[in-house]
């Protein structure tokens, strides 16, 4: 079982998905959808939704979404809130490397450091070609991962954040032969619980993102600093790239 089959449960989700990473999504929506040039009532496809931070956001601002993640649990909490908040988004469980739709989408956005997962390269290939597949001709597609360049040249072995009722711990290790990091997570309740998590990340630099859209079918239209549409750069933390079919 690869990492992130194990990853995304119900006790990660209060590390991935606080109420600063909604608050977060709420703010960078309006940006997200000027820099991806689409109008409301188009079909947006979120592709590694988790519960929906940007998926919900989309759905009130008019747009038709469908959310695509392989967590049930994410998937679980998405339809919830929703239904909370009286919106209509189509959530889905299913793996990004079979996206189970064929020119429906007018847009496809991965967001939050949800590519690179996987062992076999080709698989990350694989991906972008269902990414393809899955827009309308002239449909745009946006990824939002890690800036390798600012991430390598600040790396940190170690960091801790408090977050409401546990601390978390992460110990890192980039192993350069794979360009990979990998992340040791352990959640420490105050009652002296403790979990630990295990995740591994592939790297891009912005030529290695571009020329796997290219080979995917895909149009690089820019790549960029942040979601507000900022200049790449070496003190940036983000990559955006955006790109057409």
């Amino acid at each position: 079982m690869e990492w992130w089959a194990r990853f995304f449960d119900e006790e990660m989700s209060e590390v991935m998905f606080a109420d600063e990473a909604w608050r977060q999504a709420e703010e960078l929506c309006d940006p997200l959808i000027e820099l991806l040039g689409v109008e409301s009532g188009a079909k947006i496809l979120d592709l590694a939704c988790g519960t929906g931070r940007f998926a919900l956001p989309l759905a009130k601002r008019g747009f038709h979404v469908v959310g695509l993640d392989y967590s049930a649990p994410y998937l679980k909490r998405a339809r919830a809130v929703a239904q909370q908040q009286g919106l209509s988004v189509e959530v889905v469980q299913g793996d990004m490397r079979a996206i189970p739709f064929n020119e429906k989408f007018d847009a496809v956005i991965n967001l939050f450091t949800s590519f690179g997962y996987f062992e076999r390269e080709e698989d990350h290939l694989k991906v972008l070609q269902e990414v393809h597949k899955s827009l309308k001709p002239g449909g745009r597609f946006l990824l939002e991962t890690v800036n390798r360049d600012f991430l390598l040249r600040r790396f940190q072995a170690h960091d801790w954040h408090k977050l409401p009722g546990f601390l978390v711990l992460e110990a890192r290790r980039f192993l350069p032969e794979r360009d990979r990091v990998e992340t040791r997570w352990v959640k420490l309740h105050p009652d002296g619980r403790r979990k630990e998590y295990v995740s591994s990340i592939r790297l891009f630099t912005v030529r290695e993102l571009l020329d796997l859209c290219s080979r995917a079918g895909l149009k690089p239209l820019g790549y960029y600093g942040d979601l507000k549409g900022e200049p790449w750069g070496l003190d940036k933390n983000r990559l955006v790239v955006v790109a057409t079919r």
